[in-house]
């Protein structure tokens, strides 16, 4: 009797001791080992016998405690891995496609020092972003017909203000280059945010909350791409790109071209549409070197921050240089514009000059619309906003010069329609043109150029 017992212990022993080794050695999850789980196939039980309900309970406790108490580090690992995959996954899922958002914030460390968590779905949006790719998403025609730039201008304009973007905090941590699509795409397709939303699987909220953003920086950078000329150099580099121009080089010491527009904005403030002026310096190359915003019944140029500067400070041009505008511009000794009323020829041949420099700057202002659409119709929040849409898309503007974009150039040549003459600022006022000095200062000009083209064209005939 003895003997039998003990070759039956023996047998349990070496039993127990088989079937932990054998269940150590497998990977799969913990639950699919109990008879408690119905989704249990037949290999697993045939792979572990144990599952039956029938089973001894203290082998059953036996295996249970060893498969609890010695678990791999490996299989943690894997299985941390897994469960993240799957949360991101979700988590992705939920918010492409218009799931609830609790906020836009992101997690403050400063809070943890005063004991307060953060939400966990902000924690977890904090963490995903969403990569949008419009260079792999478009092929190149198509590209450019919504965008009006190349993908190599793309690139080249987005690695201007990459540095920027990286700087700055947007919702969801998203990707800087997705920043810039969203912004870009806003301004030249001029969709609404309902729209892109859509198109993009990005909430609407997101959308809004990132290109406002984007306008907002910018526009703080405003200087950094909307530059006057201050130095020596480059006042000296601005006065002689005019005196490369064919149809300019006839007017000494032209320092840049003045040009109005007026814009209907819509303004959900105001729940109403709005009239503004928007007043841009543009040089040669057609980049603009200054740029204001005002609302039409406020606007005087006398108010606006270059007609300040202009009359109080020198420094401001070299001396004895001048901007040339239109007929609603005053007449001053920095700002030459047409006669109003010319009588003799002299005074006709000298607005005939003029019309290149007003089309330099009128075709400036058609340039930034094909490009930017959101002109013909902008909206926003209210006239702050307007302010930095403004200087966001004149910035873009000198960039895509900058970089010799050629889309709007090839646009041009096949739409003939000018946005800056064809709806221009209706001029029912005249500016004044009762300042002595600039009256004094036109007349010179008007001998001075008169007389040179007119002995030009005499030697051009007798030759």
């Amino acid at each position: 009797m003895e003997e039998s017992a003990l070759l039956t212990n023996i047998t349990m022993i070496i039993t127990k001791d088989i079937l932990v080794d054998e269940a150590n050695s497998q990977k799969k999850p913990k639950h699919f080992l109990w008879h408690d789980n119905q989704n249990i196939n037949e290999e697993d039980k045939m792979r572990f016998p144990l599952l039956a309900p029938m089973d001894d309970e203290d082998e059953e406790f036996f295996v249970r405690q060893q498969f609890f108490t010695k678990p791999t580090t490996k299989t943690k690992e894997e299985d941390n891995k897994t469960e993240n995959a799957n949360t991101r996954g979700h988590i992705l899922r939920t918010r492409l496609t218009g799931g609830t958002r609790k906020s836009n914030k992101f997690y403050d460390p400063r809070q943890r020092k005063e004991g307060v968590k953060p939400a966990e779905s902000e924690v977890r949006t904090s963490k995903r972003s969403k990569e949008l790719n419009l260079l792999n998403r478009f092929e190149n025609v198509e590209f450019e017909g919504f965008l009006h730039m190349s993908k190599m201008s793309f690139l080249k304009t987005f690695q201007f203000i990459k540095h920027l973007l990286q700087q700055s905090t947007f919702p969801a941590g998203v990707p800087a280059q997705t920043v810039f699509s969203l912004a870009l795409w806003k301004l030249t397709t001029d969709e609404h945010f309902e729209e892109i939303s859509r198109r993009f699987h990005i909430p609407q909220p997101d959308c809004e909350l990132i290109v406002s953003q984007f306008w907002h920086i910018i526009s703080d950078k405003y200087e950094s791409y909307i530059k006057w000329p201050n130095s020596h150099l480059f006042q000296q580099l601005q006065l002689q790109g005019f005196q490369k121009h064919p149809q300019l080089k006839i007017f000494p010491n032209l320092f840049g071209i003045l040009a109005l527009k007026r814009l209907d904005i819509f303004l959900a403030s105001e729940d109403a549409e709005i009239s503004i002026i928007l007043q841009i310096v543009c040089n040669v190359d057609q980049k603009v070197i200054d740029c204001f915003v005002e609302l039409e019944q406020e606007y005087s140029f006398d108010e606006t921050p270059m007609g300040q500067i202009l009359a109080l400070n020198e420094n401001t041009m070299p001396k004895g240089c001048y901007l040339i505008g239109n007929k609603s511009f005053p007449l001053k000794p920095y700002l030459m514009k047409p006669i109003t009323n010319p009588c003799f020829r002299k005074e006709h041949e000298f607005n005939r000059l003029l019309e290149p420099a007003l089309r330099l700057g009128q075709d400036t202002l058609d340039i930034m619309a094909k490009r930017f659409n959101a002109l013909y119709a902008l909206e926003a929040r209210d006239l702050a906003e307007v302010r930095k849409i403004l200087e966001t898309v004149c910035a873009l503007h000198n960039l895509s010069v900058a970089i010799e974009d050629d889309y709007v150039e090839r646009k041009r040549e096949v739409v003939k329609f000018n946005w800056a003459t064809d709806t221009n600022i209706n001029i029912t006022t005249v500016g004044s043109e009762q300042n002595v000095q600039g009256l004094q200062r036109r007349n010179d000009l008007i001998d001075r150029i008169v007389s040179n083209c007119q002995s030009k064209t005499q030697k051009k005939h007798h030759n």
